[in-house]
């Protein structure tokens, strides 16, 4: 309790407090009530960042959460056989490689000169310095390593259904899709549930990957930049308050978010 109170809370709290204040990092802190929040509404570049984010979130989020879970219902499935325990730690690699390593390696795929899919199509799809392009080759990164973690949480789901269920099922007269569809869709809500929640709390913190991987295209507008850029950028010009009321308009986005999927997900729960 003291751990969370020292490193969790107190932060929190003192990050609230800082972004109803201008301070630079030295000397004393100048009260201006809502005025960095004001400010932040009425900058281009936040809700840039934020479409940005926005746009990352939804669009790897398709991809990563139904081959995640078409791959844990085949490797669950008694057609896997023997290979399940070769399966499982291939499909989970993508999570335990390097962000920088597996960055650097999409740079190289998607290069637009010597790169691979270029260079087998024998074309130069602007991949990396085009934003229109930019984004999408974001994506593309976010869903290779987020199936593998998403698989595993899927795969824990699928364990805790019984397999007496789904054969009472069959043996009733009831398909394979409707054993999906009646049975084990219902008794996964709880785990699409937390999947969903740290999907969207993980796509709005992200930073890493773009930032590698768009690393020497960049430009002043910051039309891919993710949403952190934005507080990342506030703290380096001095602008301590400013990033904290950033950093609450995140929480903020993030809450909505995360109620609106509990809505959702638990919607038709008594």
């Amino acid at each position: 309790m003291v751990i969370y109170l020292l490193f969790f809370l107190w932060p929190a709290l003192y990050s609230l407090g800082l972004s109803f204040f201008k301070y630079s990092g030295y000397g004393a802190a100048k009260w201006v009530g809502l005025q960095n929040y004001k400010n932040l509404f009425h900058y281009d570049t936040m809700w840039k960042c934020l479409g940005n984010t926005v746009f990352y979130f939804i669009f790897s989020f398709i991809p990563t959460m139904a081959f995640s879970f078409l791959l844990a219902l085949a490797v669950k499935s008694k057609s896997a056989g023997k290979m399940r325990s070769i399966y499982k730690p291939l499909i989970f690699l993508p999570q335990i490689c390097a962000v920088v390593a597996s960055s650097l390696c999409f740079k190289i795929i998607f290069g637009e000169r010597v790169g691979v899919i270029n260079q087998i199509l024998g074309k130069t799809i602007p991949f990396l310095t085009d934003p229109a392009w930019m984004r999408w080759t974001v994506v593309v990164l976010l869903s290779w390593r987020g199936i593998g973690w998403y698989f595993i949480i899927y795969l824990s789901g699928l364990t805790t259904i019984g397999e007496d269920i789904t054969e009472a099922a069959s043996i009733d007269g009831a398909s394979g899709l409707q054993n999906l569809w009646h049975i084990i869709l219902p008794m996964m809500k709880p785990t699409f549930m937390v999947a969903f929640i740290t999907n969207a709390i993980g796509s709005f913190k992200i930073y890493t990957e773009p930032n590698l991987l768009l690393a020497q295209n960049y430009d002043p507008s910051m039309k891919v930049a993710p949403y952190i850029n934005l507080i990342i950028n506030s703290m380096s010009g001095g602008q301590f308050g400013m990033a904290s009321a950033a950093g609450w308009i995140l929480v903020a986005v993030i809450l909505v978010l995360t109620l609106v999927q509990l809505k959702v997900l638990g919607g038709d729960e008594e």
